[in-house]
C-alpha cells in the first residue's frame, strides 16, 4: 500500500461493512448485523480490496482473520467512523447551531424582556439567547453590521420602526439643585447627539425659547443619571429610570413639557428564521407592550 499514491476515497458504507466483518470474523454474521445479504457484504469487501490493491482478510480458516493491511485499515476505519459520528452529533445539536442575539438599552431590559424571554424559551428550549444592553444608537449600528438579530430601542432616524409602547420622558435634578431650572442658560446633562431623549429635550427648550448649555453628556441612562445626581445639571430621562435622591421637575419649575419616547423593535440584516419571528411576535404582543406602558 505504501508504493501507490491513492487518490480514491473510502466510502462510509464500505468502511462500516469492513468493520462489521472485522468484528464478527464472519460474513454471515456481519450481514445479519448490517441487515444486508451475505452476497452484498462479500461484494463490498471484494471492491474495497480492489481499491486498496491488497487483501484485507485471510480466508483459509473457519473464522476470518485480518491481514497486516486489514489491521492497518481497521485502525483508521475506527477513527473515521468515530469522527463521522461526532460530526453528526455536533451538527444535529441545536444549541450549537441555533442562537438569537437581541439588544436593548438597560432601562428596558428588566421591563419587557423577562416575560418575553420566558415565553420564548418555553417554545424554543434549545435556542441560546444572547442579550446585550447598549444605547439605542449603538444597537442600530450593530444591527446594521449583522452582529445583532433584533433590538429594542427608542425611535429615532438611526433606529426607525413602528412604536410598540410609549415611555414618559421627565426632567430630573438632584434634591439639592432645585434652583437650577431658574438659571439661564439651564445647565443640562444630555444623552449623546442623535439620540431621541436629547432631541426631545432640546426641541422642548428651543420651542419655548429657553436657553441651555450642555454640562455633561453620556450615551446611556446610567451615565446621564449620575451626572444629574452630581447636582450641577438637569436631565431629561425615562420616568421609570428615576430613583434615589432625584426630583422630578416640570411646569411648576418653569420647564416645558417633554414629548414621550416611542419604543420600537428593529430587525437586523440576519435571516428571519422561525425563532426570530417568534421573539418579534412576543415582544410586540399586547401583554408585553402593556408592561412597558405601565412603567410610564
Amino acid at each position: 500500500m505504501n508504493r501507490r499514491s491513492m487518490k480514491k476515497q473510502f466510502k462510509s458504507d464500505q468502511l462500516r461493512t469492513f468493520l462489521a466483518v472485522a468484528q464478527q470474523r464472519n460474513f454471515t454474521r456481519a450481514a445479519q448485523m448490517l441487515h444486508l445479504t451475505q452476497a452484498a457484504v462479500s461484494m463490498q469487501i471484494r471492491q474495497l480490496e480492489l481499491d486498496v490493491e491488497a487483501p484485507l482478510f485471510v480466508r483459509n480458516s473457519r473464522l476470518l482473520a485480518l491481514t497486516p493491511a486489514g489491521e492497518t485499515l481497521r485502525v483508521y476505519a475506527e477513527r473515521i467512523q468515530e469522527l463521522h459520528e461526532q460530526a453528526w452529533q455536533a451538527l444535529s445539536c441545536e444549541t450549537y447551531e441555533r442562537s438569537l442575539r437581541i439588544g436593548t438599552p438597560d432601562a428596558y431590559a428588566s421591563v419587557i424582556l423577562p416575560a418575553a424571554l420566558r415565553a420564548f424559551t418555553s417554545q424554543f428550549p434549545d435556542v441560546r439567547v444572547e442579550v446585550v444592553c447598549l444605547p439605542t444608537l449603538e444597537l442600530g449600528r450593530r444591527l446594521e453590521s449583522g452582529s445583532l438579530d433584533l433590538a429594542v430601542g427608542t425611535c429615532c432616524p438611526q433606529f426607525p420602526g413602528p412604536p410598540i409602547f410609549s415611555e414618559e420622558l421627565v426632567w430630573v435634578g438632584a434634591s439639592s439643585a432645585a434652583n437650577l431650572a431658574a438659571q439661564r442658560p439651564i445647565p443640562l446633562a444630555l444623552f449623546e447627539v442623535g439620540s431621541a431623549p436629547r432631541a426631545h429635550a432640546v426641541h422642548a427648550l428651543e420651542a419655548t425659547s429657553i436657553p441651555y448649555r450642555c454640562v455633561y453628556s453620556s450615551p446611556d441612562t446610567m451615565g446621564v443619571l449620575a451626572c444629574a445626581r452630581a447636582g450641577n445639571a438637569i436631565a431629561a430621562v425615562p420616568r421609570q429610570s428615576v430613583s434615589g435622591r432625584l426630583l422630578i421637575m416640570g411646569c411648576e419649575d418653569g420647564l416645558p413639557d417633554l414629548a414621550p419616547l416611542e419604543v420600537t423593535i428593529a430587525n437586523g440584516r440576519t435571516p428571519n428564521g422561525p425563532e426570530k419571528r417568534a421573539l418579534m411576535d412576543l415582544l410586540t404582543a399586547p401583554s408585553i407592550c402593556q408592561l412597558g406602558s405601565m412603567t410610564s
